[in-house]
């Protein structure tokens, strides 16, 4: 119980306090779809930051092969595309780390998105599923466990 309120509490902080590396972001954008950068660079401050906490636990974890890693780097930077269209207030932001709130939303805007972007069906649907609990896709399963630490 203790180590849940101090997660829910590192959260809450990154919500509030979010810390961007405007370099790494920058960096992390050439590797991403030419036609999904002008909406990446519309997240927030706390959503970019996040995608980089996901990105750095996936590349620190020596356990996963090369090709998993570049798979799971590659959706990280995308995963959230749709919070640059649902624009979540740092209200919600914070009631969601307090009160479990479903964020569907923006995996349904993100779906959307990359989908008229770039016509990528594959990319697409795990972006609208990625917040699936339990997940029967074993790389969004593998992909959440990192999400969810960052």
């Amino acid at each position: 119980m203790i180590k849940k309120i101090l997660y829910r509490s590192w959260q809450f902080y990154k919500a509030i306090f979010p810390n961007l590396n405007k370099e790494k972001w920058e960096n992390t954008l050439i590797k991403a779809d030419k036609n999904l950068i002008p909406l990446l660079n519309q997240l927030g401050k706390a959503e970019k930051a996040h995608t980089l906490r996901v990105l750095a636990l996936i590349e620190k974890d020596k356990s996963l092969d090369s090709e998993l890693k570049i798979e799971l780097s590659d959706f990280a930077i995308v995963h959230d595309i749709g919070k640059a269209i649902t624009k979540p207030s740092i209200f919600f932001k914070v009631a969601k780390v307090l009160l479990k709130l479903s964020s569907d939303a923006h995996c349904i805007a993100g779906c959307r998105a990359v989908w008229h972007l770039t016509h990528n069906k594959k990319l697409a649907l795990r972006i609208l599923k990625h917040h699936i609990k339990p997940n029967s896709d074993s790389f969004l399963k593998t992909f959440q466990k990192y999400d969810d630490q960052a």
